[in-house]
């Protein structure tokens, strides 16, 4: 074990003898110390397999500096492993590339795209490259130098987490002890974290649960950096050798789990839906305020912006007569993309600029804070209509008005069908109606409940489902 990389834990907590003898495999390339969401989801699910008596062995991206405050919020029985990203010879002639670069033209700066308003006319290139292509738009064959450029990044990223999963899987095979392990858990994206399953799988035998925690051959649309064919291909490919080799495949959204297994009905029987649910941990007291907030926090990707919200919102404005004082819209976040218009600019654009507050992230604490003051909530519409962000289990809890702009089709539609949530399709003045009528409502002194008054949103339901379905994979049951 010592010869493999990484094979010494970076973070452990002692835990009971049981849970010496009887343990897991996590790989996920996201997990605490990491902050971002994707390590939320088995942040929160290790809890629930070290109380059913295993103990979790995970192996992720290791960090370059240790939090150990955010580490010992795990449980007892937990050890974590690191594996360091790898980095390609292609890159490393990169970046002796850019440096070379900057060095010549030290001053020069890519332009910026511009936040004035404007008509909308200009050229594509004037008005910045889109953050996202959806699948139609990849041509199959690139024909100009950008799409020879996406073609390389998207090798790059493949070949990056192809690597990183086999390091990944040695060390997990160095690790597994006989008649100890119980199954081996991949958790993605970065979606080639897969692989280090399917070859742990094959090497040992351990039944293989594939957790995917996003669409892979199925997403609908991929960063433009790295829209290319070769991703989808690629895609296809290793999706399909992960699935016929897992025991348990998990969407984490009925629509996901409707299209996996309209795409591999062989498979049918071994897919099953585990949503992310929401936290009981204790949230920030309401705080009710005259002024009528409409609140945002977190970062806001590729294919969601405020631009809807933001015409709907005018429209409430010019209708009611509201000034800033009696309404607003206020964000806690950024765009992912650092080329995109800042949101300042589009809502000045959109002629709300001054009915639109817009501050850099918070850490998690004060995220909480900040939205435990909102008059209402929003989820912006995005066109992925598998995926549920885990945004919207978390905005549930609070006692505020929900404001979910979705397709009725879409995963979050389906989730929150007959809740006391506001659904409502994609369109300005349905966005608009929902706002009037929750500003009235305010007015009038009605006070807004959590959407998540049942069972049916709770992770901790949702963690039972999965562990069951784990349990029957094990030895124990198997021998039965």
């Amino acid at each position: 074990m010592s010869d493999v990389a990484g094979a010494t834990p970076f973070w452990e907590k002692q835990g009971t003898a049981a849970q010496s003898a009887r343990r897991l495999v996590l790989v996920s390339y996201h997990f605490p110390p990491d902050t971002t969401i994707g390590a939320r989801r088995w942040e929160k699910l290790a809890h629930s397999v070290t109380e059913r008596g295993w103990g979790l062995d995970v192996i992720t991206c290791r960090p370059s500096a240790i939090d150990a405050k955010r580490l010992d919020s795990l449980p007892a029985g937990v050890r974590v492993y690191g594996i360091a990203d790898p980095e390609l010879v292609s890159e490393r002639v990169e970046h002796v590339l850019w440096r070379m670069y900057r060095t010549v033209w030290p001053n020069k700066r890519l332009a910026p795209v511009s936040a004035e308003p404007d008509s909308g006319e200009g050229t594509p290139d004037q008005r910045g490259r889109p953050e996202s292509l959806n699948r139609s738009e990849i041509r199959a064959t690139p024909r100009t130098p950008r799409e020879v450029l996406r073609t390389y990044w998207a090798w790059l990223e493949l070949t990056h987490g192809m690597r990183w999963a086999r390091r990944a899987s040695e060390l997990a095979q160095a690790l597994i002890v006989r008649g100890v392990h119980e199954a081996v858990i991949t958790s993605a994206p970065p979606h080639m974290s897969h692989e280090a399953g399917r070859l742990v799988s094959v090497a040992t035998g351990l039944p293989f649960v594939m957790d995917m925690r996003d669409p892979w051959s199925l997403q609908p649309w991929l960063r433009e950096s790295a829209a290319s064919p070769l991703w989808y291909t690629r895609a296809e490919a290793c999706e399909r050798a992960c699935i016929e080799q897992a025991k348990l495949i998990v969407a984490n959204t009925q629509p996901a789990h409707t299209a996996l297994a309209a795409e591999y009905p062989d498979a049918r029987d071994r897919i099953i839906t585990v949503m992310n649910g929401s936290d009981d941990d204790p949230l920030p007291p309401h705080r009710h305020a005259d002024r009528f907030t409409i609140g945002y926090a977190g970062t806001i990707y590729l294919d969601r912006d405020p631009l809807l919200l933001f015409r709907a919102a005018a429209q409430v404005i010019t209708t009611e007569k509201l000034t800033p004082q009696q309404f607003g819209i206020d964000i806690l976040g950024r765009f992912a993309a650092e080329e995109h218009v800042p949101l300042l600019g589009m809502a000045t654009r959109e002629g709300v600029a001054d009915y639109v507050t817009v501050e850099p992230p918070r850490p998690q604490q004060a995220a909480l804070e900040f939205l435990a003051g909102a008059s209402m909530l929003v989820i912006f519409p995005g066109s992925n209509m598998l995926a549920i962000p885990a945004k919207v289990f978390e905005y549930i809890r609070f006692n505020s008005w929900l404001l979910t702009i979705a397709e009725p089709a879409s995963g979050i539609a389906q989730l929150l069908r007959g809740s006391s949530a506001d659904v409502v399709e994609p369109q300005v003045d349905a966005v608009a109606a929902a706002i009037a009528k929750r500003y009235h409502d305010h007015i009038a002194g009605v006070r807004p409940t959590r959407v998540a008054v049942d069972d049916r949103f709770s992770r901790t339901a949702q963690a039972r489902l999965l562990l069951d379905a784990i349990a029957k994979l094990t030895p124990a049951a198997t021998a039965m």
